[in-house]
């Protein structure tokens, strides 16, 4: 799934926690949710320590930011559930 999917789905979730249907919300699916991302990261983190190219290391880098944040979000969200 890539990133964007896996953060609107984040943002639906965390959307029903807001308007009180967190009941709605499978903490299985949360912990998916950041694995995929904390896997994502990996790859990321593993990409960025192989680029040479200035251009694509600030891609990476600004990647690898959403990403944790992403991670950050997750995390408090299953704490929530």
């Amino acid at each position: 799934m890539p990133i964007k999917e896996t953060a609107e789905k984040l943002e639906r979730y965390q959307e029903r926690l807001r308007t009180g249907k967190a009941e709605k919300i499978q903490p299985e699916h949360v912990a998916k949710i950041l694995e995929k991302l904390t896997s994502k990261e990996t790859e990321i983190t593993a990409e960025l320590a192989a680029a040479t190219k200035q251009g694509k290391r600030e891609r990476l880098e600004h990647k690898l930011a959403t990403v944790q944040e992403l991670i950050e979000k997750a995390r408090w969200l299953a704490s929530q559930v």
